[in-house]
């Protein structure tokens, strides 16, 4: 691939990809001129949400489990906060168990590299 640049006296330029973020001179007009570096493409949240969550199809067997927190009263909760058997998430603020990747609540990925 190249990365396309324009001088500052309007020629345009393919440069190749191992020149991103040096400077160098138009080989037209001899102006200086800096290649950028290539525009990285990052995935919106929702994205990351549909490959995270299960799909039926070919996946039969292996279902996620998501434990259902609804169902038990708030007061039989840990509310230890030394408790390491839950995390809280920073979106939603609510306690999840330390081994979800998934808050079940508000479904934002929350796992960290440490948990992988």
């Amino acid at each position: 691939m190249s990365i396309r640049v324009v001088c500052p006296n309007g020629h345009a330029l393919k440069i190749k990809d191992k020149y991103a973020g040096k400077a160098g001179l138009c080989p037209i007009c001899k102006a200086r001129i800096k290649v950028p570096l290539p525009e990285v493409d990052v995935l919106p949240e929702e994205s990351i949400m549909d490959i995270l969550q299960p799909h039926e199809s070919g996946l039969s067997g292996l279902a996620l489990e998501v434990p259902d927190f609804n169902s038990e009263p708030a007061d039989q909760w840990p509310t230890d906060k030394t408790d390491k058997t839950m995390k809280v998430c920073a979106k939603c603020h609510k306690e999840i168990p330390t081994e979800a990747h998934v808050c079940p609540y508000c479904h934002t990925y929350v796992a960290k590299l440490a948990d992988l």
